[in-house]
């Protein structure tokens, strides 16, 4: 079993890939890259929806669209072997939280002219209908939000870009996440490196014209660090959303299930380099200009199930109360005795 990274080029094979713990999950239903989701959105009660969140009724669905790139016109270029696995995951994932994932919507292997046909034309439709964007890129990558097509390169900022102008997403969240490498650095525990990354997000990245409200852009990793892919069960980062989403998608914001995911992600992985008595990490971050609260379950859906959890605690608190009653009076009878 062989944990890879998505740098380009002098790509490294690792091994030895280790969790230092597990989490049991729910198992996710749907992964994709480059790929829009019907999505579901949840609130806090006692939270106004029109001050708090993206308004949405519960008719309104969410658009994804995922880009996989597994294999490359240059064969100088690693295969991005368990890319597929991350794929699967997204897609059962997203389906347990009630979004219709549509093939069409699923890119594989695509060209620089396709993915650039594909986003401009995703771009001018009318969207009114969608509450939400959410794009996975799943690929190589560089330095400077360059991401590895099956031809060529393409930028980070020229994806989510085009939906600045889109009318139909305006109000609306649009999360984007990359998963891909964006250097060959390494962070790291135990010996110390030479490495010192200049930012933790390309300069580039906030520019006037690469920024605009409503943005949620995740990346796998740090500016000028690799990010991990194990070759059978998929990358660290996409595999640790897919169990997160599953579990708290119906209950919590978006922005913090990354936020635990990026905990995870720091937390429970490390690759040991035995001859170096290195451990290599991995972080991810986010960059947001959301202005309000982006739930994946309507307001009512999610109040139900808050409700819900909040009569099950209800339940076992009075359930340990009454135990811990006939406990007490047993010892009494015993004592009277």
């Amino acid at each position: 079993m062989t944990t890879q990274t998505d740098a380009v080029p002098n790509q490294v094979k690792r091994q030895h890939v280790t969790r230092k713990s597990s989490i049991s999950v729910i198992p996710p239903k749907v992964s994709t890259i480059l790929n829009y989701f019907q999505e579901p959105f949840v609130e806090r009660k006692h939270f106004k929806t029109d001050k708090f969140e993206y308004s949405r009724s519960g008719n309104e669905a969410g658009l994804v669209f995922i880009v996989n790139q597994e294999n490359f016109l240059d064969k100088e270029i690693e295969q991005r072997r368990g890319s597929r696995r991350d794929v699967n995951e997204l897609i059962i994932c997203f389906q347990r939280l009630g979004f219709n994932i549509d093939q069409k919507n699923i890119l594989p292997d695509a060209t620089t002219e396709v993915i650039h046909d594909r986003i401009n034309n995703i771009a001018d439709e009318d969207f009114s209908g969608y509450n939400s964007l959410i794009f996975f890129y799943l690929s190589h990558g560089c330095e400077h939000n360059r991401l590895h097509t099956y031809d060529g390169t393409i930028a980070a900022h020229d994806i989510w870009g085009k939906f600045k102008e889109n009318p139909s997403f305006k109000n609306k969240p649009k999360m984007f996440v990359f998963q891909a490498c964006k250097g060959e650095g390494k962070s790291t525990t135990g010996a110390s490196t030479s490495f010192k990354p200049s930012s933790l997000v390309p300069p580039s990245t906030f520019q006037a014209n690469n920024l605009y409200p409503d943005l949620l852009i995740v990346y796998s990793t740090v500016e000028g660090n690799v990010s991990f892919r194990n070759s059978l069960q998929g990358s660290w980062f996409i595999q640790e959303l897919c169990k997160n989403f599953s579990i708290y998608g119906k209950r919590d914001d978006v922005v913090s299930l990354i936020i635990r995911t990026s905990k995870c992600v720091a937390s429970n992985y490390y690759h040991t380099i035995k001859e170096k008595a290195i451990d290599s990490k991995q972080m991810p971050l986010f960059v947001s200009t959301l202005r309000k609260k982006f739930y994946l379950n309507v307001s009512k859906d999610r109040d139900l199930l808050l409700r819900v959890i909040e009569t099950n605690e209800q339940i076992l608190k009075e359930l340990k109360d009454i135990n811990k009653k006939l406990n007490d009076d047993g010892k009494k009878k015993k004592e009277l005795k």
